[in-house]
């Protein structure tokens, strides 16, 4: 018997390429109300969501996110910024931001929509950080946190993904330590550099 929820937890992948075409308004409403229904610390839901049509403001946050993301951000029709209020819950705001990131890409995935997850969040939350850039673009108050940015649309194509196996990353009772199984070519690259910063001979004194 096929588990749907966990079989949308393995299809699920990080998109980064979309087609030109508009979100239907119920599907992003789908999306919205799955993060809505996070959990969080006493129910307290310390979050807002920025939903971003705008070309001009995802043209000035494709100039801000990393790289490997602007043309992402260029290309989703829409993108969502998930913020978090630390003064609700000083403790748990991180992971809080963290679960509703989660649950709207995991619905997006159901729905046949597509999501990568672009973390914003400064731990050090520095001036010129991505994150306090991105707050400026969209007005984000300096209390509230940004932790993600969730661009949304229909994806071009899906990669495949693999994941290590149960035996690798569970244990029972207890913390097991696991000698690491270092690949051949893990091995050649070490010896590579090895060599590349080993000199060949004694330099005078």
């Amino acid at each position: 018997m096929v588990n749907s929820t966990l079989d949308t937890i393995k299809k699920r992948r990080s998109i980064t390429n979309f087609f030109p075409k508009s979100i239907d308004e119920k599907d992003l409403q789908v999306v919205l109300e799955a993060g809505r229904w996070a959990p969080s610390w006493l129910n307290k839901q310390p979050w807002k969501f920025i939903v971003v049509r705008n070309e001009s403001t995802r043209l000035d946050a494709s100039c801000i996110v990393p790289s490997i993301f602007s043309a992402t951000i260029k290309e989703a029709p829409v993108f969502i910024a998930i913020c978090v209020n630390p003064e609700i819950n000083p403790y748990h705001f991180i992971e809080e931001g963290a679960a509703v990131t989660q649950n709207m890409a995991l619905v997006a995935q159901s729905i046949g929509l597509g999501t990568t997850w672009i973390g914003a969040f400064s731990l050090t939350n520095e001036k010129n950080s991505t994150e306090q850039k991105l707050k400026d673009i969209l007005k984000i108050p300096k209390k509230w946190r940004l932790i993600s940015l969730l661009p949304l649309g229909y994806p071009k194509f899906r990669g495949h993904k693999t994941r290590k196996e149960l035996n690798e990353i569970v244990d029972w009772g207890y913390f097991l330590a696991r000698e690491k199984k270092v690949a051949p070519q893990e091995v050649a690259q070490k010896e590579s550099i090895k060599k590349i910063l080993t000199p060949t001979s004694t330099p005078p004194i």
